[in-house]
């Protein structure tokens, strides 16, 4: 009986302390996608872009 106990008290504990944890991996996520898009972002502006250029075939 104790031994069920002491496994549900366990379990009990691994449950509540499930909530923070995966809330601390979701907002490390949410950092690194951050981080992501403003790498991305900054390459595009180093890119020497210009405009194309096309003909227009209307006769």
């Amino acid at each position: 009986m104790l031994k069920w106990l002491l496994l549900g008290f366990i379990g009990y504990m691994l449950y509540k302390s499930a909530g923070p944890l995966l809330s601390l991996f979701k907002f490390n996520q949410s950092i690194k996608l951050k981080k992501r898009k403003t790498d991305i972002r900054s390459k595009v502006q180093k890119m020497d872009i210009q405009d194309a250029e096309f003909e227009d075939k209307s006769e």
